[in-house]
């Protein structure tokens, strides 16, 4: 027959290794959210000829609107 503190130490002993395993998934998971991300293309349609990244950024420099 088992006792109050044997079932009290099986408790626990299962719910560190759940703990520990619980911890290691969320490791994991942090660590794929934080992959870098690169930006390899980009577009732009606006007025006025605008259609390039670098004329829209010329745009903003120079415009005096």
């Amino acid at each position: 027959m088992t006792t109050t503190e044997d079932k009290l130490r099986h408790y626990l002993k299962r719910v560190t290794l759940d703990l520990g395993t619980t911890r290691q998934r969320l490791r994991d998971l942090e660590e794929r959210h934080q992959e870098p991300i690169a930006i390899v293309g980009m577009a732009c349609r606006y007025p006025g000829n605008t259609t390039t990244p670098h004329t829209l950024w010329n745009c903003l420099l120079y415009s005096s609107q």
